[in-house]
């Protein structure tokens, strides 16, 4: 027990380099300012966008259309008494305004006549930053709000005994949701989009986790190699399985934490996204039962688990045919592949619509039942996540067994694989 943990300490003491600690930091900050920046786009948009207007029409109908709009939360108005819309853009530009609002002579009496009328909009640009698209779109919701306002003034002035809205819209829709035999008012969208932002953390973790790990076994085989210390290390009194082991469990260890560091920043970033209407939509979730109970977290927690141990075993496998350090990066790349493909399928794809051809292998490959997993267990759907962990026990068994095999051969030593002669060969 003392020499696997003597391995353990080793194996850590190697993957946590001065570099490493330095990138995660680097990570870690870069999410950070990516979310504050991205938080402070989204506080810029609710804030009231500053807008000159400049009337040209100076009629009763002209100033309560600006008094209306006036009364708008998300804009603030300043008026500008000019005669031309030149002098106007420059007065918008010294207020710092972020558009011009023209309303044209006539519009009082294109709005008696009930005729189309066009107001000119000058926004004035200072750069190309998401905050000024985000005003530009702005100023135009505001548009279409009073548009909507003036044309159901209009009707409950020429049909008084109508309701406005009832004309403007005569259908309308309330919908609800059935999961089993339960029933709620909501947006099925909605629902979906924050059921799927509860699953979708777990992908991404295990993506990130899996990639750490697999690139920490195959890079320290690769530097054991080249260094002959690998050689050193089989003729010690020690059971080449508490080698293997050894590896495996230091390996994880380092890219659990590395995995917990980037999640915290991720986590951070990901929260700049969080809609405001998650709040009912989260209700519906709890009343339909879509949510995680201990169970299923227990069992999620074991998916996760296995899929690490087959990542670790693989990739023990591949670490074998590694010459140094530099040759274990392409070495990891198949299980980058199998790892990523799945994510990206399953996160815009529900298992259930895709054909069969595909459900088969993604079935087989074993890093996407723990995707899998976080979709079935929300809907306590407990079949397909057994099944799943069955698979990943048997398979990382297999890759162990083969693993534990090759160390006790000389193949360990001897054992090569170059892309280089496979490109020679084709």
């Amino acid at each position: 027990m003392n020499n696997f943990y003597n391995l353990v300490k080793k194996e850590m003491k190697e993957l946590i380099t001065r570099q490493m600690i330095i990138s995660l930091v680097f990570m870690v900050v870069m999410f950070g300012m990516m979310g504050k920046f991205i938080g402070g786009v989204t506080e810029e948009e609710k804030k009231p966008i500053e807008t000159a207007i400049l009337d040209l029409d100076k009629t009763l109908i002209s100033h309560n259309f600006i008094e209306n709009m006036a009364q708008l939360e998300n804009v603030r108005i300043s008026i500008i008494n000019e005669d031309s819309i030149e002098k106007a853009i420059e007065k918008t530009k010294e207020r710092e305004g972020k558009a011009l609002l023209v309303v044209p002579q006539g519009f009082g009496k294109d709005i008696e006549e009930i005729k189309g009328v066009e107001l000119e909009i000058y926004s004035i640009v200072k750069g190309l930053s998401i905050g000024e698209v985000v005003s530009s779109g702005t100023l135009g919701q505001i548009i279409n709000t009073m548009n909507r306002k003036m044309a159901l003034d209009f009707i409950e002035e020429v049909t008084p005994d109508k309701r406005a809205k009832d004309v403007i819209n005569p259908i309308r829709t309330k919908e609800f949701v059935v999961v089993g035999d339960k029933t709620v008012p909501g947006n099925p969208a909605m629902i979906r989009s924050v059921a799927t932002s509860q699953s979708v953390m777990i992908p991404v973790i295990l993506m990130m986790v899996i990639m750490y790990a697999g690139m920490m076994v195959i890079t320290s085989m690769g530097i054991e190699k080249e260094n002959k210390t690998l050689e050193t290390l089989l003729t010690l009194p020690v059971k080449r399985r508490s080698i293997v082991a050894g590896k495996m469990v230091g390996a994880a260890i380092v890219a659990l934490i590395m995995a917990g560091i980037y999640m915290i920043g991720f986590s951070y970033y990901m929260s700049s996204f969080t809609s405001e209407v998650s709040g009912p939509a989260t209700s519906a979730i709890k009343e339909l039962g879509l949510v995680m109970t201990p169970t299923s977290y227990l069992l999620l927690g074991t998916s996760l688990f296995l899929a690490i141990l087959t990542a670790l075993s693989l990739s023990m496998i591949l670490g074998l045919f590694v010459q140094d350090a530099r040759s274990a990066q392409s070495m990891n790349m198949p299980i980058v592949l199998l790892v990523m493909f799945p994510f990206f399928v399953l996160m815009f794809k529900d298992l259930g619509s895709l054909p069969l051809v595909l459900k088969v292998i993604l079935y087989l490959i074993p890093f996407s039942h723990p995707t899998i997993a976080a979709k079935a267990l929300i809907f306590h759907d407990y079949l397909p996540v057994i099944g799943g962990m069955a698979y990943m026990a048997l398979f990382a068994a297999v890759a162990m067994y083969i693993c534990v095999r090759i160390f006790n051969t000389d193949k360990i030593l001897t054992a090569r694989f170059s892309f280089r002669k496979v490109r020679k060969r084709v």
